[in-house]
């Protein structure tokens, strides 16, 4: 399976971050959603849960677990963005701290995509999605075929009784 890294062609550098999360047994890129699923992002969880505990906000914060839900160096695995997409909108989450770690750890394309998303489709979150925006370097805009489409991000619950039900852009829950 190739990595996230070369399936949008670009060079994957190896992550301190990676090596934290093992350190803190996540070894492996599902484990990395498991905690996300423990975290609020219930969306994602594995219908036979893992036995990866949460290490705990102080030792591994939300804003890092979104980033390792993106890196590069991981294997291609688009359920991973879509879990990184709903952990980025937690409560805890510092808009410019995500953009930072984003920058630090060669994010920025795929928070980029996710960021552009949210912008246009979580109108709750407009602020947050253009501070994180105005903190990543300035990416070209088009396309990213090789990333989920923006509808993988939100929950579209389409015609109810009571008529269209309002599209909402997936959060965790606390």
């Amino acid at each position: 399976m190739p990595t996230l890294a070369q399936q949008l062609g670009e060079t994957a550098p190896v992550s301190f971050l990676v090596r934290k999360a093992r350190r803190l047994g996540i070894a492996e890129l599902d484990h990395a959603i498991e905690v996300a699923a423990i975290r609020g992002c219930k969306h994602y969880r594995s219908a036979t849960p893992l036995a990866i505990p949460d290490p705990g906000l102080n030792r591994l914060s939300d804003d890092e677990l979104t980033i390792l839900l993106i890196l590069g160096e991981n294997a291609y695995h688009p359920t991973a963005i879509r879990c990184a997409a709903q952990l980025a909108r937690s409560p805890r989450i510092d808009p410019h701290r995500l953009a930072a770690l984003a920058v630090q750890h060669k994010a920025v394309r795929v928070l980029t995509h996710i960021s552009r998303a949210g912008l246009a489709h979580d109108p709750e979150g407009r602020n947050f999605w253009i501070t994180v925006l105005s903190n990543l370097p300035a990416a070209q805009a088009g396309s990213e075929p090789d990333l989920p489409h923006w509808s993988r991000f939100v929950s579209m619950p389409g015609i109810q009784k009571s008529g269209p039900a309002v599209t909402r852009w997936l959060t965790p829950i606390t």
